[in-house]
């Protein structure tokens, strides 16, 4: 029992500090509980012509990664190879998208993100413990990912208002997006401390 207890605390302690300060993509649309719970796209997030191409990219990349595992254990430098491929697409795709393309129905906003949770501030008021669905653009992949959240604290700050969102029924997909992205961008934090 103490062995669990501490393992637990461990991985609550580890997601909280994997937190990061970022600059992304974002908009919010309210939902139901029984929505979040079930991980239901609002129709509008679904009209976006930007989600829908780079959850189809995402797709691919996710059956792709499996495929990559094997040919990783036959040949490295194919594998090397085979990712910087994947790279160079990924730089294209960047470019398509043109940021006000990518923005439809998006704001950027400074957020803090971690595995479990992210907060930010916000001109609009949102009930405790009511559920949003937030579409997010990570940059400067530009991976987009629907998030489904309830707010766990919602203060006034001046004339806005300090969000605070817990994930529900995150998907392990999309944990493991974000965990890539946030040590990514810990690392680059770490290379401009260093001066490197």
């Amino acid at each position: 029992m103490e062995h669990e207890s501490s393992s637990s605390i461990s991985a609550n302690e580890r997601r909280n500090f994997f937190r990061i300060e970022d600059t992304v993509l974002m908009r919010c649309q309210t939902i139901d509980e029984n929505s979040a719970l079930a991980n239901l796209i609002p129709a509008s997030f679904k009209d976006d012509p930007s989600f829908s191409l780079m959850h189809e990219l995402m797709e691919i990349d996710r059956d792709n990664n499996k495929l990559l595992r094997v040919i990783s254990e036959q040949s490295h430098e194919l594998e090397s190879y085979l990712k910087g491929l994947s790279k160079k697409l990924d730089l294209i795709v960047a470019k398509i998208l043109k940021p006000d393309e990518q923005a439809a129905h998006q704001e950027q906003h400074t957020i803090s993100i971690s595995e479990s949770g992210l907060s930010f501030h916000s001109p609009t008021k949102y009930a405790h413990d009511s559920y949003l669905a937030v579409h997010i653009t990570l940059l400067p992949s530009h991976h987009s990912l629907i998030l489904f959240t309830r707010v766990i604290n919602c203060s006034a700050n001046g004339g806005d208002y300090d969000i605070a969102l817990s994930f529900v029924q995150l998907k392990e997909t999309d944990r493991q997006v974000l965990a890539k992205h946030i040590m990514q961008l810990q690392l680059a934090q770490r290379r401009q401390q260093h001066g490197k």
